[in-house]
């Protein structure tokens, strides 16, 4: 082994602390995350990427209140990013060759920045060669992927022919979440022009940002924890859609709000009978006791006290810290004239002498 090698050539195999790190290097080297999706990212690319971005808006002497505003700010700088980058992977072309139909297929279903890097893995394949094709006995083929200018750089790829999904020994696409050049390299031999299922993953598809229903009628799926944001989001969307065009003229205003209290009604008896369920459901646990209710909508949180900011009240017993200028205006100050300290007065203003004049 090169770890073996290495610590025999340097003399180091009776080292402890390398002795250590050697039996955990499961936790330290990211070969052994291949296995596990990361999205491509590293351990601290995460977090180096949001603390880049909320530089530009925030720094340690922010205030409170500050914060707040500018916080908001750097949210909707993000939604208007995802809006321009969803507008551009559904709307802008991509130019690809009409004999690339593989890349044909990444470009219709990829989003932009998938695609791109989809494509640098197609443009890798021109360095790699199948040194080696067997049958297992199971069906399954196997390719032996090698690279042309390194020696050491040799994958195996196990395809299934029927399905032509299988797994690569990179473990690129349980890493990142796309194919790797092997596999391509396997598909461009194998004459497989289109993508398999197996090998597609919903979030990087376009319109997979399920928070965007501007011109959407896809309903939310229930069974999700954002499912009532994603509800709200999209009922409100809806209704504000509907309010525009009910606006347009009186009839249609009438239509609008007889439709709104019969929809009303009809939700506030179903929520009605989800309470007399729940609240059904608490005696039984509570076992029998009496005046036990659960309300979805009971608000727990009360209002915040409102502190005066502005204008503190002079009978405020609170204690302030002074500044060194302040310090210094609050020592007694010495006329030069008759030399009386701290008679509230200076030079120009000394009674001695105004007497004398």
């Amino acid at each position: 082994m090169r770890w073996m090698e290495l610590m025999k050539n340097w003399n180091l195999e009776d080292n402890e602390w390398l002795k250590q790190l050697y039996n955990i290097r499961e936790a330290w080297i990211p070969v052994y995350n291949r296995s596990t999706f990361f999205a491509g990212m590293n351990t601290t690319g995460r977090s180096e990427g949001v603390n880049s971005f909320f530089n530009d808006f925030v720094s340690p002497e922010t205030y409170l209140t500050e914060f707040v505003v500018k916080y908001d700010l750097a949210m909707k700088r993000i939604q208007t990013r995802e809006r321009d980058e969803d507008y551009v992977s559904e709307y802008k072309f991509r130019i690809v060759d009409d004999e690339d139909y593989l890349l044909k297929h990444a470009a219709k279903i990829y989003t932009r920045n998938i695609f791109n890097k989809f494509k640098d893995q197609m443009d890798a394949i021109k360095g790699l060669k199948i040194v080696e094709r067997n049958e297992k006995e199971d069906g399954m083929e196997s390719f032996l992927v090698a690279s042309s200018r390194r020696e050491f750089d040799k994958f195996t790829v196990i395809l299934d022919p029927n399905t032509n999904e299988g797994t690569c020994e990179c473990q690129h696409f349980e890493f990142v979440g796309f194919m790797c050049r092997h596999i391509i390299k396997v598909y461009n031999r194998n004459d497989v022009w289109v993508i398999p299922p197996g090998f597609i993953l919903s979030r990087w598809l376009k319109g997979a940002n399920k928070f965007r229903y501007i011109d959407s009628e896809e309903r939310v799926e229930d069974g999700q924890t954002e499912s009532e944001a994603l509800r709200l989001r999209h009922m409100c969307d809806g209704s504000t859609k509907l309010a525009c065009l009910a606006a347009s003229s009186n009839e249609a205003y009438e239509i609008y709000m007889e439709g709104l209290k019969e929809t009303t009604l009809k939700i506030s008896k179903l929520n009605l009978s989800g309470n007399e369920e729940i609240e059904e459901k608490g005696d039984m646990d509570a076992g029998g006791s009496e005046n036990v209710t659960c309300e979805s909508s009971q608000v727990l949180i009360s209002d915040p006290h409102i502190s005066q900011t502005k204008r503190r009240k002079k009978e405020c017993n609170l204690i302030r810290w002074k500044s060194g200028v302040e310090l210094s205006n609050d020592k007694p100050r010495k006329c030069n004239y008759c030399g009386v300290l701290g008679g509230g007065h200076d030079t120009r203003n000394c009674p001695n002498k105004k007497k004398k004049d």
